[in-house]
């Protein structure tokens, strides 16, 4: 630039331009560029002080729930003890710890603590919460005996009657060491207060103005606030829980930036301060520096200016990338990082590849070798990743074994070239080892073309052809679907289907399976759910989840459905003719029909046709269809009782479910989504099913468990008096004709 206007000067032979008028040019853009650069770097600050922020309360809500943990441990290990044995028990396991002191309370609220006298605590918040069964932390500093200190409480669920919670008690000085946390050489710091302002924990850091208990009432004495931020809407998002940035002036000149952030799992928040000013005074040098060597040019101030950015730009950034950046297992690139390249690179969009890649049966690598080894494989995939990537090329471990990567190359035979050449790279070792040990890929790609796609909508179509096997030829170490693959494969199966529904239809290849709802008191079957199945003489049997979303796009559904429910009057008036044991089916109500006023009609003239009382007949909405027009269901549900039908709510749990929705909707019957019991020994998940089944009985509402698989889980909902259970381990669906077997004797499924 600066030979560019030397030749401008040297053309127009403007030797006599006035020095004044160059001087006044470069002053205000020195001024132009500064402000700028202040922008810049208060962005950096905010930036880094909220990474630093999001560090810190990782690191406090660890050390809250871990101490969570320990005390819940030492309650249930007291259920094992002898009365004898808990104070020396718990006095043996704070020793050495975290908590300076842990007792019992017993019903009545009195402390037992070794060595201490005994304590009502009664009245103490924390300790009621738990005394009633969850989990709590003061919200404040308490003083118990001697000093003041951070109370944890959990309730006690053993054998023994005369206790009710476990309490343990941190000084102070032991949680300090959370705020260990400095920046910005030192003169960044943090503090933990509670709502109301007292100090939980405050930093040791000279920059801190500590005067008195509360940080508000020193803050509102002593602080001048510079942001559009109040001081009274400071208080109400503390009040709120609510997280945000405030700047502020302290003894007149000390600009300072603070963040506020709530912690998990207590009411305390998370204060980090930094000096808003350690960089203007760098700034003003500059600008110092800029006017002292103003007769090297304008080239030469620019060059000095930019430089000086990116010296404080990167300084910080190297920070950053430890903290967020770098991924713990391969040390490249994290999910964040791999984003943030992605989204800057769409300033200057060229078409490009996002492969989604995972390594199959990985799982049995680290049952079977460990997960230390399998951190080493990861390592070993990545640095094969990335050595076959190019320059301005890049990669991620999202999570586990699952890999994204990003190439310039929008072949999809030179993608594939790449990604065999990856895996054959990746097994290369087995060369070395007399039994091989493969390590196959799953590839999903997408080819990005079009810049206005989001990046969460690009990844999850990438991950779509990674989990569709489209039985495409492959080479066997590396599995790859390409997303236009599974697009264009679906447009086809969706004509043929089309083309094949109304015929189906006719000619009865809709056949009805029965899945057994089984009592939890008796043991019995109560009744069952009709689920359709599409038995085509060319395709053979078509599962539910290949053909339903596409008649509900294309409203098929509503004629499957009372094809569906007519088949139903017809097998419950075949049993009630043929004098054998009849209970209950229910059906499935689409949400297309709710775009079809009284179509509960057609419903009652169907039943009335095969004469079938109403008893026998249960019509089951699910979730979605209830969370899309609360009013207009509340009104469905009316009519379904009218007519005398019991109305259930299906896969409860499934999505966005709201526990507060259930006082809403009348509905008889709540079908538990099998998504509850995914996990065994989920103690947080066991504990939302309690309360579900607790709440619906309240409600006046019978519970139905779906998708039980095992014995324990049996066991465990018929502990939490859930009403019945349906699943694989009773029976999976079955014919009519195997139903009907499996019941004409009326057998017991399970003893009670």
């Amino acid at each position: 630039m600066l030979k560019n206007i030397w030749m401008n000067k040297k053309q127009r032979k403007m030797m006599g331009f006035s020095t004044v008028v160059i001087i006044v040019f470069i002053i205000s853009l020195s001024f132009l560029l500064t402000q700028k650069g202040k922008d810049i770097v208060n962005t950096e600050v905010n930036n880094y002080l909220h990474e630093i922020s999001q560090q810190t309360s990782y690191k406090v809500t660890q050390r809250v729930e871990t101490n969570f943990s320990y005390l819940a441990t030492l309650s249930n290990s007291l259920a094992y003890l002898d009365e004898s044995a808990y104070e020396a028990y718990l006095y043996d396991a704070y020793e050495g710890g975290a908590f300076e002191w842990i007792g019992t309370v017993d019903h009545k609220g009195m402390l037992k603590v070794k060595n201490h006298p005994l304590k009502d605590v009664s009245q103490v918040t924390c300790v009621a919460k738990a005394m009633h069964g969850q989990v709590s932390v003061s919200d404040k500093l308490l003083k118990i005996f001697d000093e003041k200190g951070a109370v944890y409480a959990v309730p006690y669920k053993g054998k023994d009657n005369n206790i009710s919670a476990i309490v343990g008690w941190i000084p102070p000085e032991t949680m300090k060491l959370l705020l260990n946390t400095e920046s910005f050489s030192g003169t960044g710091f943090s503090h933990i207060i509670a709502k109301n302002g007292d100090y939980i924990l405050h930093s040791k850091n000279k920059n801190a103005l500590i005067d008195g208990d509360n940080f508000l009432n020193t803050f509102q004495q002593k602080a001048e606030i510079t942001s559009s931020m109040t001081f009274q809407k400071f208080c109400q998002d503390i009040a709120n829980q609510k997280k945000g940035t405030i700047t502020f002036k302290v003894n007149g000149d000390n600009m300072r930036t603070l963040t506020y952030t709530p912690l998990d799992n207590c009411d305390w928040y998370l204060l980090s301060i930094v000096p808003s000013t350690m960089y203007s005074q760098n700034i003003q040098n500059f600008i110092s520096l800029a006017i002292a060597v103003l007769a090297l040019g304008i080239a030469v101030v620019f060059f000095i200016f930019i430089a000086f950015l990116l010296y404080t730009s990167n300084k910080k950034n190297k920070e950053i990338t430890n903290i967020a950046y770098i991924d713990p297992i391969t040390q490249g690139f994290t999910q964040v990082r791999f984003e943030k390249e992605l989204l800057d690179r769409a300033k200057d969009f060229v078409p490009y590849t996002f492969i989604s890649l995972d390594l199959r049966k990985f799982k049995l690598i680290n049952a079977s070798f460990g997960s230390e080894n399998g951190d080493k494989v990861l390592r070993h995939v990545y640095v094969c990743i990335k050595k076959h990537l190019a320059k301005d090329e890049f990669v991620t471990r999202v999570n586990a074994d699952n890999f994204n990567i990003y190439l310039h190359t929008i072949d999809e035979g030179k993608i594939k070239e790449r990604l065999h050449s990856i895996a054959d790279e990746i097994n290369k070792y087995n060369q070395e080892r007399q039994l091989p040990y493969y390590i196959p890929l799953s590839c999903g790609c997408y080819i990005v073309k079009d810049d206005a796609q989001e990046l969460i909508v690009v990844r999850d179509k990438a991950n779509i052809a990674r989990k569709t096997n489209k039985n495409i030829p492959n080479y066997y170490l590396s599995n790859i679907v390409f997303y236009n693959d599974l697009e264009h494969q679906m447009l086809l199966k969706e004509k043929e289907m089309e083309n094949m529904m109304e015929k189906a239809l006719d000619e009865e290849e809709f056949i009805i399976y029965l899945q057994p709802k089984v009592s939890l008191k008796t043991g019995k079957i109560i009744g069952s759910e009709a689920l359709v199945r599409w038995d085509s003489p060319e395709k053979g049997l078509i599962p539910p989840d290949d053909f339903i979303p596409f008649f509900e796009k294309n409203d098929f559904i509503i004629k499957l459905d009372m094809y569906v429910f007519e088949v139903v009057c017809k097998i419950l008036r075949k049993w009630i003719d043929e004098g054998k044991i009849v209970h209950p089916i229910s059906v499935n109500l689409s949400r297309n029909h709710l775009h079809h006023p009284n179509f509960l009609e057609e419903y009652r003239k169907i039943q009335q046709k095969y004469e079938i009382p109403d008893q026998y007949i249960e019509i089951e909405l699910t979730e979605t269809v209830v969370f899309e027009n609360l009013e207009m269901l509340k009104t469905i549900i009316d009519e379904i009782h009218k007519y005398g039908y019991k109305c259930s709510m299906d896969d409860f749990g499934s999505g966005y479910s709201s526990l507060n929705v259930l006082k809403e909707i009348p509905v008889d019957i709540l079908k538990l989504d099998r998504v509850f019991f995914s996990s065994e020994n989920d103690k947080r998940g066991e504990d939302i099913v309690e309360t579900v089944i607790s709440l619906a009985k309240k409600l006046g509402m019978e519970t139905i468990a779906e998708g039980i698989e095992t014995i324990p889980q049996v066991e465990l909902l018929k502990s939490m008096e859930c009403d019945a259970i349906q699943g694989y381990v009773f029976s999976k669906p079955v014919p009519v004709d195997q139903f009907e077997t499996l019941v004409q004797d009326d057998p017991e499924m399970m003893s009670v």
